[in-house]
């Protein structure tokens, strides 16, 4: 596919998703505004998280790539490597946890989050096959087929705006925030749509970027100003570090 038909493609993909993802949550708006709504029409909120990989999945059928595509996703073997570096950040979000929990005192930041064994299997269970949906999605399609026609750092920048962009509903209907804290969950969004776009380029597998995406749900609990702080560090030192590797390798030369 030529680069015209894949900017094409990308902004169908785009406009699909966010009309349908915003008309999930208009009944909910609606019904906010004193409007009476069915509870079937109500019940459209839960459609929100398939909805993008709903129309990859159409865009596939429509080329007849669908084995094709799925195929590439799921064909790259985990490597141990990729394994530690989800253990090394999952490590992180819960050391920051713990060190919130007890410099603040906030004693149900955990217990409210998993009050149980079972509760914790149960969120994690569901948050990986919800990431996976996600991510097979933004970065499975939408980052793979934008980073073929603009290129990766283009593709990087896209994918977060835009997934900022189809959170929305649900920060302003279902969570009713307020506009600064959409703006720090816009930071911390976009700071992770960065991340698992790396670990994705990296791994090439959409099972670690998964489990990465699961990761920041359960790991990274304190509040998420203190959060989008704690990221912008882990990225300026794994830049930091990035850099010195490089200019090593250049020296050697």
């Amino acid at each position: 596919m030529n680069t015209r038909k894949l900017n094409k493609e990308v902004l169908l993909w785009t406009a699909l998703v966010l009309i349908l993802s915003y008309l999930c949550y208009l009944p909910m708006f609606l019904e906010k505004k004193s409007i009476h709504i069915s509870q079937v029409l109500l019940s459209s909120k839960y459609l929100f998280i398939i909805v993008p990989f709903l129309v990859s999945i159409s865009i596939m059928l429509k080329h007849g790539s669908l084995k094709k595509w799925f195929k590439a996703l799921f064909v790259e073997k985990i490597k141990l490597q990729a394994i530690f570096s989800c253990i090394i950040l999952g490590s992180i979000g819960l050391c920051f946890s713990t060190m919130y929990y007890w410099f603040v005192g906030e004693k149900d930041l955990f217990i409210s989050r998993f009050p149980s064994v079972l509760a914790v299997v149960f969120n994690c269970s569901y948050l990986f096959v919800t990431a996976l949906l996600e991510e097979m999605a933004w970065r499975g399609f939408l980052l793979n087929k934008l980073a073929t026609a603009k290129g990766k750092k283009i593709a990087l920048v896209y994918v977060g705006i835009i997934w900022v962009i189809w959170h929305i509903p649900m920060w302003t209907v279902r969570n009713s925030l307020e506009l600064r804290e959409i703006l720090i969950y816009a930071i911390w969004t976009i700071l992770i749509s960065l991340i698992l776009g790396i670990l994705f380029y990296r791994y090439k597998s959409i099972l670690i970027v998964s489990l990465s995406h699961m990761i920041f749900n359960t790991c990274f609990i304190a509040p998420v100003k203190y959060n989008v702080i704690l990221l912008m560090c882990i990225i300026s030192v794994s830049f930091i570090i990035f850099n010195k590797k490089l200019n090593t390798v250049k020296l050697q030369k």
